[in-house]
């Protein structure tokens, strides 16, 4: 079975630009994310960065660390999270080969049997050999062990409590217990309009949904980073496809704009001006703002990163927004 790789981005040294990119076969990120979501939530907490799906190709996710307030100035804190990233996802490469020679899996997916071959009677799938034993937080022996009510799934008693602080989800199916609020300014509006003659590149078939989300300027309460002070208005656009999946996404935007999770109050990580308003971890289209020659979309930015064409698009912005509870359940 050939070795599970990834390759990090290089930066010079740590004092590089406030954003770090980091390269992962989609397997293992999808690995990690599925098996070990509440050791990567306790990284990104620690290390004070969030951890963003930024692009992809057909094998590999492009990754995204970006220092969140109040971190250290000028992106030193990226480093030492660069570090815990690829010490995470080599313990994860172990783990993937223990499993590969275990089972005969690859990346996890075990593969199918040969046409009428059988395994002794009463024999599991190769994966029941140990299924309650380890703990899929700390991957050790389980220790009190604690089961989630809604989705049966079992952990050390210290490590799901630990995991459920930092997230109210189950590190394993990402089922989601209780209801997430945010910190969003609470005066904010979201206006959504419809463009039936401008469709977007990607989704020519159908038209434009187009949300503007408008705040006045206010000041930061007990919840924000520095109450008291005041933060300035501000008007953002975004775009989605008018079309089944679009209104979908549109519909889901709305349960978290209500949740208060769309915006937040910090250090905007493309100006590094504090005490303004800035987006959630909710990737929102925001390219394609000027229009010409007739239904013609003009500068559209980079493709797959702020404007369309991105095909999976949808699909990720609802993996991101199922992180934080927001489903159509």
């Amino acid at each position: 079975v050939p070795a599970v790789s990834f390759v990090l981005s290089r930066m010079s040294g740590c004092g590089g630009p406030a954003k770090s990119r980091v390269t992962v076969p989609k397997r293992v990120w999808e690995f990690v994310t599925r098996e070990r979501a509440a050791r990567l939530a306790l990284l990104a907490q620690e290390a004070r960065v969030r951890i963003l799906v930024d692009g992809e190709t057909p094998e590999l996710y492009v990754l995204q660390l970006c220092a969140t307030p109040p971190g250290p100035p000028g992106g030193a804190g990226l480093c030492p999270a660069r570090k815990a990233l690829k010490a995470l996802l080599k313990e994860t490469e172990k783990e993937l080969k223990k499993r590969s020679q275990r089972h005969g899996e690859v990346l996890g997916a075990r593969p199918e049997p040969p046409a009428g071959a059988a395994g002794p009677p009463g024999a599991g799938p190769a994966r029941d050999e140990e299924p309650e034993r380890q703990c899929p937080i700390c991957l050790g022996e389980m220790r009190g062990p604690r089961t989630l009510e809604r989705c049966r799934h079992s952990f050390c008693g210290e490590c799901i409590a630990r995991a459920l602080q930092v997230r109210s989800a189950c590190p394993v199916c990402g089922r989601f217990y209780g209801q997430l609020v945010g910190n969003q300014p609470p005066d904010g509006r979201m206006l959504v309009t419809r463009d039936a003659a401008l469709p977007l590149p990607g989704y020519e078939a159908f038209g434009t949904i187009i949300i503007q989300y408008v705040f006045p300027p206010g000041v930061q309460g007990v919840e924000h980073p520095n109450p008291g002070v005041r933060y300035p208005g501000t008007t953002r656009v975004a775009y989605l496809p008018d079309c089944p999946e679009g209104n979908k996404v549109l519909g889901l935007f709305r349960k978290a704009f209500a949740q208060r999770l769309t915006f937040t109050v910090g250090t905007s990580l493309t100006t590094g001006r504090a005490n303004v308003i800035t987006w959630n971890d909710i990737h929102h289209k925001t390219s394609g703002t000027s229009c010409v020659g007739g239904g013609n979309w003009g500068d559209w930015g980079v493709p797959g990163v702020f404007g369309y064409p991105d095909p999976t698009y949808l699909a990720r912005v609802q993996e991101e927004l199922r992180a934080k509870g927001i489903t159509e359940d």
